[in-house]
């Protein structure tokens, strides 16, 4: 089951004519800040469950995303939640040239969660942000429909953006579960 399988078609958030149909959504994908933060602005107790964490071969799409040569990355999917109820599942890649010196804390975050490492560092640079849907017959959406619970009754929406940390590449996918977005609309 894990790594869940992603998307594989990408768009620039800022062309998503689906995305521009639903400001409130829209405010949280494009948003350059930390969803950890947002979620904490919600008002109840904010986790990260750890749902897998383990090292993978990477497919050369990827490394060019990476702008890595190197072959495995870590794979770290974690739920945000907000309580009980999970709003955000979350996929990093962090390749393992990316996880020595500094950033070896990367491997070892446990329930912390990345965006607290992330934009606490004055060398992060943050890319695109780009946007694909989930479909319910995707590996993630059955995730989200059989595991999680959550009916994917409208447009569901993932992003992602490449990071460096201290000129080190990875790569983080937000998923935007139901339980968010059904509260997001206008």
């Amino acid at each position: 089951m894990f790594p869940i399988e992603l998307p594989t078609n990408w768009q620039l958030a800022d062309n998503s004519q689906s995305l521009a149909a639903n400001k409130g959504l829209k405010s949280w994908v494009c948003s350059e800040s930390s969803l950890t933060v947002k979620i904490k602005e919600l008002g109840t107790a904010f986790s990260v469950e750890v749902l897998n964490q383990c090292y993978q071969a990477i497919d050369e799409k990827t490394q060019q995303q990476l702008n890595t040569k190197d072959s495995v990355a870590l794979i770290r999917e974690v739920l945000l939640k907000q309580g009980d109820k999970p709003l955000i599942y979350a996929q990093t890649i962090i390749p393992e040239s990316t996880i020595v010196g500094t950033e070896s804390r990367l491997a070892e975050l446990g329930n912390q969660s990345l965006g607290q490492v992330l934009f606490q560092s004055k060398e992060t640079q943050r890319g695109h942000i780009e946007v694909s849907t989930v479909s319910d017959s995707s590996a993630l959406g059955s995730f989200i429909q059989n595991k999680l619970g959550q009916a994917l009754t409208d447009v569901c929406f993932i992003r992602r953006s490449t990071f460096n940390l201290n000129n080190k590449p990875l790569i983080v996918n937000e998923c935007f579960l139901p339980l968010l977005t059904n509260g997001s609309e206008e």
